[in-house]
């Protein structure tokens, strides 16, 4: 499933897209990820997993404002889309989410801009990440996924990459303005999905089968930082 890789290969990497913004997505990446290994022990888990080509669908629990970060820097080969809430796209920091393919969307009622510049992504053969939970865990534990997921799914078919995320809630849980400075975190890649086989299935069954793919994954990542081997 993953393929040959080079790091250089940008067209591979993300088709139709410049040179500067890849090497731009990879200098925050790098910046990102010597943060968080050096603060939290980031590991990253299965990366092999992360096809080398063709659109991708990340799918992952959301426990923290971290986890864009942590999801990023575990596929970091390919850089990734992420619909992330309007209210952070403010000032300085707004300008950074956009500057690495970040794009808002409403929190209350979804946003048909954003899902079409979601689509646009995955059509093109690019990589977006979703929250299927539709904001972060109030406690660290998964809640029931949001249906706006199934319609990238079912009008793309790409191929869904389940991750799981572990101990960001621990480092920054909800209610608290900043990070604690230290922290054990984990990120797990599951095993790839087609998303042609997951659009055959009936909605119910669709969102029930990509949760179930998440949860595996989130309770290999809880294993491990416990003790566990991979």
């Amino acid at each position: 499933m993953s393929g040959k890789r080079s790091r250089f290969d940008f067209t591979r990497r993300v088709p139709g897209r410049g040179v500067i913004p890849v090497i731009w997505w990879d200098f925050c990446a790098f910046l990102c990820w010597s943060w968080l290994k050096l603060s939290y022990g980031l590991r990253r888990i299965h990366r092999e997993r992360v096809p080398a080509t063709g659109a991708i669908l990340v799918i992952s629990n959301h426990q923290s404002f971290l986890d864009p970060m942590v999801n990023g820097v575990t596929v970091w080969d390919r850089q990734f889309t992420a619909l992330a809430r309007d209210s952070l796209f403010l000032g300085p920091f707004g300008w950074i989410l956009r500057s690495v393919s970040a794009r808002p969307i409403k929190r209350e009622g979804g946003d048909l801009e954003a899902m079409k510049g979601a689509l646009a992504e995955l059509e093109a053969g690019r990589v977006v990440i979703i929250y299927p939970e539709g904001t972060r865990s109030p406690d660290g534990n998964m809640i029931e996924f949001k249906r706006g997921v199934l319609l990238l799914l079912k009008r793309v078919k790409p191929t869904v990459l389940p991750m799981g995320v572990d101990g960001t809630f621990e480092a920054w849980p909800r209610g608290r303005k900043l990070p604690k400075l230290r922290g054990d975190v984990v990120c797990v890649c599951g095993e790839p999905i087609s998303g042609e086989e997951l659009a055959k299935l009936d909605s119910a069954e669709a969102l029930s089968a990509m949760r179930a793919a998440v949860s595996k994954a989130h309770e290999e990542a809880k294993r491990i930082r416990a003790g566990g081997a991979p």
